[in-house]
C-alpha cells in the first residue's frame, strides 16, 4: 500500500467544497480514490493513530484533525510513541 492515494484525499478534504461534496456522498467521492477497505475506515472512522501509520503527511494530518474536531489532547494521544523519524509505529527516543 502506497501513500500516495490516502495523502491526496486528505490533500483534497481539506477544501470546503470537497470537504462538503465528501459529507453529502462519501461512498462516491471515495470511489476517485484507490483505497483499501482498511484505509477508507481510518479515514470516515478519525483514526489518526493509523493514518499516521499509513504515511499520511504530518501537515495533512493536523488540517484533518482540525476538520474531524479532535481536540489537541486526543490528537497527541492517539499518537504517542510514535516518530516522525520511523512513522510505521515505530518511537524515537533521543
Amino acid at each position: 500500500m502506497l501513500p500516495y492515494s490516502i495523502n491526496k484525499l486528505v490533500h483534497e478534504i481539506q477544501f470546503p467544497d470537497k470537504r462538503a461534496e465528501f459529507e453529502e456522498d462519501p461512498a462516491a467521492f471515495l470511489a476517485g480514490f484507490d483505497l483499501s477497505g482498511e484505509e477508507v475506515a481510518a479515514v470516515q472512522g478519525g483514526d489518526v493513530r493509523a493514518l499516521w501509520n499509513m504515511g499520511v503527511n504530518p501537515y495533512l494530518l493536523r488540517v484533518y484533525q482540525i476538520w474531524k474536531k479532535i481536540s489537541d489532547d486526543d490528537y497527541r494521544s492517539a499518537l504517542d510513541g510514535l516518530s516522525f523519524y520511523e512513522p510505521q509505529g515505530g518511537s524515537h527516543s533521543g
